[in-house]
């Protein structure tokens, strides 16, 4: 493409680094809410209703966001706890290969690859804070 004249700095930059304002604040809310496990190998972030109020965004806006919990070092599972509706959570797990997050989701009925999978959960946020956790422990 690039001997037939396609601009791939253009190009690049129209995919990895075009996007709206309104996504970055709404990342800025779901860091803020970054927590990691005392050992260091669990990292969470979460996204509820009200951040979208606030930032005039919805949940099309958060794909990726997963990533950056897993981006630290020495993390080896990361979590995204998403509120679809009051007392409703989608929960997304990353794995940096060492952990089955499959088999963790399908404990909650979810499902997935080895890498890369999710589930939904009923309840209040810090109990199906407690039942990920808890299940994870056991994995780690």
């Amino acid at each position: 493409m690039v001997a037939r004249g396609v601009n791939a700095w253009f190009v690049a930059e129209k995919l990895f680094e075009s996007q709206p304002q309104k996504r970055l604040e709404l990342l800025a809310l779901a860091l803020a809410t970054l927590t990691v496990s005392p050992r260091g190998d669990v990292a969470s972030i979460t996204v509820m209703l009200d951040m979208y109020e606030k930032t005039g965004t919805n949940a099309e806006l958060t794909d990726g966001f997963v990533n950056y919990p897993r981006s630290i070092r020495d993390v080896e599972v990361a979590v995204f706890f998403r509120e679809i509706k009051s007392g409703l959570f989608k929960v997304g797990f990353r794995s940096k290969g060492k952990v089955d997050v499959s088999a963790l989701a399908a404990e909650f009925g979810g499902g997935g690859h080895h890498n890369a999978a999710g589930c939904t959960i009923a309840g209040p946020l810090e109990e199906v804070r407690r039942q990920v956790f808890s299940h994870l422990a056991h994995v780690l």
